[in-house]
């Protein structure tokens, strides 16, 4: 019974820890540390009650947090109450991190409330009770209350009370365990060193381990003390510790808590070393950070609780705890607190054979060959080796094959009288506290007693750290913790666990339970014995002091001195002083001798083989070989000859096979079959089941309640009575009435105590596909009745999930509560799970959904299945390099759009005002590609990403956001289905509405604001003030002449082109309503309607305003026709699309097709359209519309019925393909756009050259002008300059 008790598993009961703010008035915040908020501020009143948060106090980028030390525990619960204030809009919840852990996130939204409580005047407050479970270790705990809400504490928040911590507690004296251990298993854990545990931060010493490439200084976050922190530790720091003389154990266990700071990245690795080994190694990147900073509010950090347990022998360890980041310090950096290095001892007891002990058998009995785990003799043996005897004393009989001693009986004569016969033995008084004696010597004490071998009496075990009834000191290490046997703190602890010392005093450091003082470090030997400012006069005994140095006098065959005292046995591996310490080569120490050992694995001089087992007929027995069974002839162990009938040759060695019907060696039957309880089982005789008395297998009484029916002992069913084996027993063997035939209860009814049965309908377990997202898939658990649990527990932790043929590294699967089941309350109990997997090798995967905890109805009827199956979606995955192509293409994609964008703008400043208008009016018709209802490949998903910017809606929305600045124009949700839900379309119409709304009301402005600001021209140049400056006067006249000529070309044709242009938008958005549900009883409903209603009698009149002059197309050119009417088959076309994504949503097949009937019917229409005016536009339309039609033709690819037929990679290949096609328009687009560009400003500068050369060519001409004018009076001035000078000759002759 002691050993039953011994070996129980740990209990579940729990233990309340910690406790705050359950008090009617709050008097201060219990040292919580709070996130983005004033903590003076914090407690607030909600109706009677004082609370933590509340109106006004927590909301966005808020969150309370507490780190709490916690006692050895293995478990741990929190419940609060929370307060919901005001409410909350949709996906925002409320979440708990423990550590890192994240074991809450419920969400709110949608909740009506009970009460105005919190100082809401409009909405209620709801109050909820909340309590959530998880398996925890660690030293201490940190505690994060957080929300996701976005908007302010005025708006939303929340705020909690009754705060209450319990934790299942380890055992007494156990320093640590899991919910696995027995109690025997955690006693044997001792803890070695215990660092940095301290939660005040003004008493947390950094002495303990050496930190290389990092600060020294303790840090903080939140005010928690921590070694290394943000940004002073991360590259290179290498935290390391070396641990001497440890006592024997098999096992070492580190734990810590470790604060991961910054973007860690998957391949970013924590390391730990020990003995130069690795131990350990995680990413930590799988754990979430938490949901605001607690180094700083923009901070990725959160704590993550460590636990490593790893086989560990020797004494002497140096561990590192390393990490592989590349990053600077401010990217990526740790901090660490709360490391505890455990390591396993060794129990006496346990008849498991380790370390030191030769032996264990379970008990603490002398003379049965094994006392103490030490080998010894049995009662009467002299001479015995591995509890073998090899001779007997004096009186003794040696019973050879039996390896044991019989007690003489010497006989003086035959007759013995009756007065000799009945002679009493001869009693001695009883010894204090002695369980067995012999002779008035105790040999066994009882419980709490040990025997002291000087006085042979049994003394309390206080003394050698023993547990009896009224004492508390157990281990030896306890020893200087104990006084009076009751546990005590040691010298200089603050907190000590169970006599273990946890936290030492400032200026004292903790190595081995004990607090030492921090001294300054001699420069000494260890082996000096006397030292003086560094220098050593005196060494210990042993040690010779030469020239400062304490060198061995012996052991070390290289001391200065060879002295015979000195020597040891030559198999000596460690000798001090001729003293042995430990030997060579496994073998053991006795008597300062080494000696070999059978069953130690080396074979020494006396043995011929060590095979380290007592198996006799296994090659080698008592180190000897040995034949093995049905073998007769045998060398070194190995069989020689043939095997005796019934063994077979294997091995080298002679053995019986199980199941071949014929018995031989240490078979006692044969039955060749596996049933256990057919009398046969495995070739040993077994009884079948139930059986009360068998012999050899044969069964000849049964239980009681059974019958022997062909050696099988069968319940009598139908009798009444309620046997083992059975489940209910009405007294009759009809099935249908609850109870069947073989007495099980059938499904669907209840029977009371086996007998009274009655129909109760059993809640179902269901499975059910959601949608697929990207790459994840969604589905739901739920229960076709409101479920209860009958024992407290976390049922999320019973749900098993896994896919079938899959390993569990290639797929991530998440389970949300929705609503958790509860212990005794009656709920509609739901989860969504989220499916990620990382591999296209499936086609079809099967997730398998188990339940290991039962659920109940109101009825306490069960679940009839606790396993379902549902058959997912073929994964949608990409690789890292795919993810890359499908960017980078989609880069190439954005690129394209905003160049056609810039292209565009500055043609219609530079004169091409249809430009933006027709690239809008083509473009937008990929970007409801993305509507068509097939599961486009990751790769086509992520170009869709980019077809936001072609969409007027998108344009227009980034435009202006009226969603948060237009309180105004805040319209509800309307949640859409199939794709557009996918795609968060909203149905209302009223919230696309608003942008189209504000795109007319600009244009109006603008055109508004012309005709003012061209009367404004005319009035200020007829003003008299600028009479006199002409110069301003023209230009004003000439503005005002470009500017009247903008305003007539602002016509009837322009808003048609603006409504064509904002026509898929409009079309969409009436269509998306008429196939929405409408409530009339709201108002809302008519003007959503009347919205819908507007908007089709605009398309109506394009459509009629397109038709104007189809009566009378005989008339004209046909081609020159069809090319004038394109925008009237183009509305056309664009109502059919439309109409056909919305409406036929459901129909994947009906819908590709029809869309590519569509596409293809145009496109003819396109190519015969024959102009020589407008070659560009029909070229564009050509491209647009042939690869529309070949993209929504490959879709076919994608059908549903069609997956099984095609592999993941060719869809991939496809979409590229598809990718491609989109793509090229934009490159021809944006071509197209350029060269009109080029030849537009070739124009430009061609008709400025014109106008130069025109001027210079007049200027020219004048200059010629002129020249011949001065030319003309040159040759006047000459001719009258030669006739004076005539005229003057004339006259001199005439005076001689």
């Amino acid at each position: 019974m002691l050993l039953i008790l011994t070996l129980l598993r740990i209990t579940s009961s729990q233990t309340l820890v910690y406790s705050a703010f359950s008090d009617t008035i709050l008097d201060d915040t219990d040292n919580w540390s709070f996130l983005n908020i004033d903590p003076a501020t914090v407690i607030t009143k909600c109706g009677s009650q004082e609370i933590i948060g509340g109106h006004l106090r927590f909301a966005n980028t808020q969150a309370a947090t507490k780190l709490l030390q916690l006692p050895p525990h293995y478990r741990m619960k929190i419940s609060m109450t929370l307060y919901i204030i005001d409410s909350w809009d949709v996906d925002e919840y409320f979440q708990v991190y423990v550590d890192q852990v994240l074991v809450y996130k419920v969400r709110y939204s949608g909740l009506a409330g009970t009460n105005f409580l919190c100082g809401q005047e409009t909405r209620k407050d709801s109050i909820h009770q909340i309590s959530m479970e998880l398996d925890h270790t660690g030293l201490s705990t940190f505690i994060y209350l957080t929300s996701t809400l976005n908007g302010d504490a005025w708006d939303e928040s929340w705020g909690f009370k009754n705060f209450e911590l319990f934790i299942f507690e380890c055992p007494p004296e156990c320093l640590t365990c899991t919910n696995k251990d027995t109690e025997a298993d955690c006693n044997t854990w001792r803890l070695a060193h215990s660092y940095y545990t301290e939660v005040n931060f003004d008493h947390f010493v950094t002495d303990g381990w050496s930190i290389q490439d990092g600060n020294q200084n303790k840090q903080n976050c939140l005010e928690i003390p921590t070694i290394c922190g943000k940004e002073v530790c991360g590259k290179d720091t290498i935290l390391k510790l070396t641990l001497l003389k440890l006592p024997v154990h098999t096992q070492m266990k580190i734990k810590l808590k470790y604060l991961r700071i910054g973007s860690w990245e998957w391949a970013d690795h924590f390391q730990t070393f020990a003995a130069g080994e690795l131990i350990w190694e995680s990413p930590l990147t799988s754990f979430p950070n938490y949901l605001y900073g607690i180094c700083s509010l923009n901070s990725q950090d959160v704590f993550i609780n460590i636990d490593m347990t790893f086989p560990h022998y020797e004494q002497n360890t140096k561990i590192l705890i390393i990490n592989n980041l590349d990053e600077s310090y401010s990217n990526e950096s740790f901090g660490v607190r709360d490391i505890q290095t455990f390591i396993k001892t060794t129990i006496c007891g346990d008849k498991l054979v380790e370390m030191d002990e030769e032996c264990d058998d379970g008990n603490l009995f002398p003379f049965d060959g094994c006392f103490g785990c030490m080998f010894s003799c049995v009662d009467g043996c002299s001479v015995c080796q591995n509890m073998i005897c090899l001779g007997c004393f004096d009186g003794w009989t040696y019973l050879e094959y039996e390896f044991s001693c019989e007690k003489q009986i010497n006989q003086k004569s035959s007759i013995i009288t009756f007065q000799e016969e009945y002679t009493e033995p001869q009693s001695y008084p009883p010894i204090d506290n002695c369980q067995v004696s012999l002779l008035e010597v105790c040999i066994v004490c009882q419980n709490g007693f040990i025997l002291n071998q000087l006085t042979s009496k049994c003394d309390s075990i206080c003394n050698y750290q023993i547990v009896t009834s009224q004492e508390q000191c157990q281990y030896s290490y306890l020893s200087s913790y104990c006084y009076s046997c009751q546990i005590q703190c040691s010298d200089h602890c603050l907190q000590c666990i169970s006599g273990i010392c946890q936290v030492c005093e400032n200026d004292y450091y903790l190595e081995d339970n004990y607090c030492f003082q921090v001294e300054k470090k001699n420069l000494c030997q260890a082996q000096c014995q006397i030292c003086i400012d560094d220098v050593c006069y005196k060494c210990q005994i042993g040690q010779i002091l030469i020239l400062g140095k304490c060198l061995d006098i012996c052991g070390d065959q290289i001391a200065p001195y060879s002295l015979e005292e000195c020597v040891c046995d030559q198999n000596c591996q460690e000798c001090v002083n001729t003293i042995c310490y430990s030997c060579k080569n496994n073998l053991k120490l006795l008597d300062n001798e080494c000696i070999g050992t059978c069953g130690d694995l080396v074979v020494q001089d006396s043995e011929d083989c060590d095979d380290g087992n007592d198996i006799e007929f296994d090659g080698c027995f008592n180190c000897r070989y040995s034949c093995s069974i049905g073998c007769i002839n045998c060398e070194f162990g190995i069989c020689l000859d043939l095997c005796l009938p019934g063994f077979y040759f294997m091995n080298n060695a002679c053995s019986t096979i199980c199941g071949d019907s014929i018995i031989a060696g240490s078979e006692q039957c044969e039955d060749n079959n596996t049933s256990e309880y057919d009398g046969c089982y495995l070739c040993k005789f077994s009884c079948p089941l139930n059986c009360f008395e068998c012999i050899d297998g044969t069964c000849n009484i049964c239980n009681f309640g059974f019958q022997l029916i062909e050696n099988q002992c069968s319940n009598v069913c139908g009798d009444g009575t309620l046997q083992n084996g059975e489940e209910c027993d009405d007294g009759n063997l009809d099935s249908g009435d609850g109870c069947s035939k073989t007495c099980q209860v059938e499904i669907n009814w209840i029977c009371n105590q086996g007998t009274d049965c009655t129909f109760v309908k059993y809640p179902q377990l269901i499975c059910e596909f959601i949608q697929q997202k990207n790459q994840y898939q969604y589905a739901r658990i739920k229960f076709s009745q409101e479920v209860q649990l009958l024992s407290d527990i976390n049922f999320q932790n019973s749900i098993e999930l896994s896919i079938i043929d899959l390993n569990e590294t290639y797929y991530n699967i998440t389970i949300m509560e929705v609503q958790s089941a509860q212990y005794q309350v009656i709920l509609q109990v739901e989860y969504i799970i989220q499916v990620e997997i990382f591999t296209n090798q499936l086609k079809y995967p099967i997730l398998t959904v188990k339940l290991t905890e039962q659920l109940y109805n109101d009825n306490l009827a069960p679940l009839v299945n606790m396993m379902d199956y549902l058959q997912l979606n073929q994964p949608n995955y990409l690789t890292d390099e795919q993810v890359q192509i499908a960017q980078a293409i989609q880069l190439v994609s954005k690129v394209s759009f905003l160049s056609i964008y810039a292209l565009s703008i500055i043609l219609i400043i530079l004169g091409n005002t249809l430009s933006l208008w027709g690239m809008l009016d083509a473009l937008q018709q990929q970007s409801y590609l993305k509507f068509i209802n097939v599961l486009y490949p990751q790769t086509l998903i992520i170009y869709f990403q980019s077809s936001e910017l072609i969409s007027m809606q998108s344009l227009l929305d980034s435009i202006v956001n009226f969603s948060q600045k237009a309180s105004l124009l805040k319209f509800p949700y309307l949640e859409s289905y199939e794709k557009f839900q996918f795609y968060q379309v909203n149905a209302d119409i009223t919230e696309g509405f608003r942008s189209e709304i504000f795109l007319f009301l600009t244009l109006l402005f603008c055109y508004m604001s012309s005709l003012l600001l061209e009367r404004v021209i005319s009035i200020v140049e007829m003003s008299s003030p600028l009479q006199g400056f002409p110069k301003v006067v023209r230009f004003l006249q000439r503005y005002q002449r470009k500017l009247n000529k903008q305003i007539k070309k602002i016509d009837r044709s322009f808003i048609h082109s603006t409504l064509l242009a904002c026509s898929w938008d409009l079309i969409f958005m009436a269509m998306l309503e008429i196939s929405s549900y409408h409530d009339f009883s709201f108002y809302r409903t008519y003007v959503r309607l009347a919205i819908t209603f507007i908007i089709l009698i605009f398309v109506f009149a394009l459509i009629l305003y397109q038709m104007n002059g189809v009566l009378t197309w005989k008339r004209q050119n046909l081609d020159q026709y069809w090319f004038q009417k394109q925008a009237f088959f183009l509305l056309i076309k664009k109502i059919l699309i439309v109409s056909v994504l919305v409406f036929y949503q459901r129909e994947q097949i009906l819908q590709t097709l029809l869309m590519t009937l569509i596409n293809g019917f145009y496109l003819i229409y396109v190519i015969n359209t024959k102009t020589t005016e407008e070659f560009e536009i029909q070229m564009k339309n050509i491209i647009m519309e042939a690869s529309l039609t070949l993209f929504t033709a490959s879709t076919i690819v994608n059908w549903d019925i069609l997956q099984q037929y095609f592999d993941y990679n060719f869809i991939i290949i496809v979409s590229w393909i598809q990718m491609f096609l989109l793509v090229s328009v934009l490159i021809s687009y944006m071509l197209f756009d350029l060269y009109d560009f080029i030849n537009l400003i070739k124009s430009k500068i061609r008709k400025i050259l014109e106008k130069r050369i025109s001027k210079l060519k007049s200027n020219e001409e004048q200059q010629s002008q002129n020249k011949g004018n001065e030319l003309q009076k040159a040759n006047f001035q000459l001719q009258k300059s030669v006739f004076t000078r005539v005229e003057f000759v004339y006259h001199i002759q005439i005076k001689q």
